[in-house]
């Protein structure tokens, strides 16, 4: 295959990742019904997989019956986005509108609003690459959102919506830009001294930067730097593409928000998409994408470890999110086996190597290994969120791997690092 059938074929298999973001189709009309004898707000539950809130809503068929879906709570993403079946079943390929329940509340979109599919990387959807063996089947973004004001509690579990214009949300005040066209809430931080834009998002296990931004802070200071690839809950998307595996690892010493600070946060400086002949041909074009839909440059999201710390309240209406310590986070969230995991179908496999200064973390293991246990327990079948925990291990505790290589059993003891 000639270099630039490579980097036309990394085109679009980049494209699905970006496709739970922008660019969408604008989010032309969305109405919003409280039902009567309802108050100001609804609060319903939200579980956690793969690092991500879900939560149930009610999706009406065209016969008028109402069937129940997951939908993964994505602040990051414009328009709502289905699988290919039930856009099908809901009859939004005959052109008639997405009418859901959130609660009790009901939503209508535009059926032109709604994107078809959630695309796909290999052989895998996007929704069952991040959340296989649950069944998620819908995305809720932030061009429904925008029309609340949206409080995500972790420790409760819990997603409330408001009326707009209740009164002042609990917590500390922080500003917020929201795009006109995608409802997606940017706020200004500071790291190291340099102001950084960033876009909330909970639908992010972790926080990802572009590398170019990663590479500049860590050309001054390369003390942040901790690892070469991305492990744990870094590891968000496990695609067979090079953002994760030529990633870089930073912590940051601190984090801040007008009015609050954050400590040793931990953050993916992305790697470029195919290589160095795909930043050559294509540039960060996952970011680029990404950013289309925003309105303005950002660096990154800013992701559940550092969200999962705080009762976040979006005001949208008023431009305005209010943050809620519930507890802190610390500098051990990404402890453990410094693997790089891609899904392969129901299982996982190595797509790197954590290195730190040139040295490979986890010697005997290489590239393309598939990992078939962890400490003598199958990985095949578990959930991503599953088996990133059977990689954590503190420094120096011992996981035993079991790795197929080209049809060979290998075994491997590794050790826990701090990263």
């Amino acid at each position: 295959m000639s270099p630039l059938s490579r980097v036309l074929l990394l085109l679009l298999a980049v494209a699905p990742l970006a496709a739970c973001n922008p660019p969408v189709p604008r989010m032309e009309r969305v109405v919003v019904a409280w039902p009567s004898g309802e108050g100001a707000a609804v609060t319903v539950p939200m579980q956690r997989a793969s690092g991500r809130w879900l939560v149930s809503i009610g999706l009406r068929r065209p016969d008028g019956s109402e069937r129940q879906a997951l939908a993964w709570l994505n602040m990051g993403a414009p328009a709502p986005i289905l699988s290919e079946g039930l856009y099908r079943e809901l009859g939004l390929a005959e052109g008639r509108d997405l009418a859901m329940r959130i609660g009790p509340v009901g939503v209508t979109v535009g059926g032109r609003s709604v994107i078809d599919g959630p695309g796909r990387i290999g052989d895998q959807d996007l929704f069952g690459l991040l959340f296989a063996p649950r069944s998620v089947e819908a995305v809720l973004p932030a061009g429904v959102l925008r029309h609340f004001v949206v409080t995500v509690d972790p420790r409760a579990e819990a997603l409330t919506l408001a009326r707009p214009g209740t009164p002042r949300p609990r917590g500390v005040p922080v500003p917020v830009r929201i795009d006109s066209a995608s409802g997606i809430a940017v706020a200004d931080a500071r790291v190291g001294g340099q102001a950084v834009s960033l876009v909330l998002d909970v639908g992010a296990p972790y926080t990802w930067l572009r590398g170019s931004t990663v590479a500049t802070w860590l050309a001054r200071r390369p003390d942040w730097r901790r690892a070469e690839g991305a492990v744990g809950r870094a590891n968000l998307a496990m695609a067979d593409l090079g953002l994760e595996p030529a990633g870089t690892v930073i912590r940051l010493p601190r984090l801040d928000l007008p009015g609050l600070s954050f400590p040793d946060v931990g953050a993916l400086g992305t790697g470029p998409v195919g290589g160095r002949l795909g930043a050559v041909a294509l540039g960060e074009i996952f970011w680029d994408r990404w950013q289309a839909g925003i309105g303005e440059p950002v660096a990154g999201w800013l992701g559940n470890n550092v969200l999962d710390g705080v009762r976040l309240t979006l005001d949208y209406p008023a431009g305005q999110s209010f943050w809620e310590r519930q507890r802190a986070t610390g500098p051990g969230d990404l402890d453990g086996v410094g693997l790089t995991l891609v899904r392969r179908s129901a299982g996982y496999a190595v797509a790197a190597v954590a290195t730190r200064e040139g040295r490979p973390l986890v010697p005997g293991v290489e590239a393309g290994d598939r990992l078939v246990r962890i400490d003598g327990h199958p990985l095949d079948g578990l959930a991503p969120e599953a088996a990133l925990a059977a990689l954590s291990a503190r420094p120096g505790e011992r996981r035993v791997l079991e790795l197929d290589r080209a049809g060979a059993s290998v075994k491997v003891t590794a050790e826990g690092a701090r990263f």
